[in-house]
């Protein structure tokens, strides 16, 4: 998918999570700043948590690919990852360890930095996951067993039914 996809993928899911938690952008950013600073913790079910968890979605976005640390070889115009597309970052079982990780250090501290980072983390994942869900997709896939070993894609039996891949994008999203 292009990085235009992944981008409105995350849009629309973190809106529609926050909508889902009856939380609006506007609430939800004006109250975070007070929510920081007064509380001693942050619930994970609060205004100030889901909102967290929105901009983590946003930002994970292209997490998977921004991940790969991309440098440009300005001589040759090209560009390359010190870890090569579509492996490690790219991974399902990475992506539930660092979900679960997250999610643990969000319900067990009571830090609250660390509760906002760990929200932001958790929604960070959350994003990822979409992306991977996006990723499979395409004809290229994602490691599924190894994350240097070979990769699966979906489209195989729907090969020649581009307008496939669009229902399976829309069924995995809800």
């Amino acid at each position: 998918m292009s990085p235009i996809g992944h981008l409105i993928t995350a849009a629309s899911l973190s809106t529609a999570y926050m909508r889902f938690n009856a939380v609006s952008w506007t609430e939800g950013i004006s109250n975070l700043p007070k929510s920081l600073i007064e509380a001693q913790t942050i619930d994970p079910h609060s205004s100030a948590a889901i909102t967290l968890i929105g901009l983590g979605i946003l930002l994970g976005a292209r997490g998977p690919d921004r991940l790969e640390v991309p440098v440009f070889n300005k001589g040759k115009k090209v560009r390359m990852s010190l870890i090569p597309h579509r492996t490690l970052t790219h991974w399902p079982l990475l992506w539930a360890i660092l979900t679960g990780l997250s999610l643990f250090c969000m319900v067990k501290t009571q830090d609250t930095l660390f509760i906002a980072m760990s929200c932001v983390g958790f929604g960070f994942c959350i994003a990822s996951w979409l992306h991977l869900a996006m990723d499979i997709m395409t004809p290229s896939g994602i490691p599924l067993y190894s994350p240097f070993g070979q990769k699966t894609s979906l489209l195989i039996s729907i090969k020649h039914h581009h307008w496939e891949s669009g229902v399976v994008s829309l069924l995995l999203f809800f």
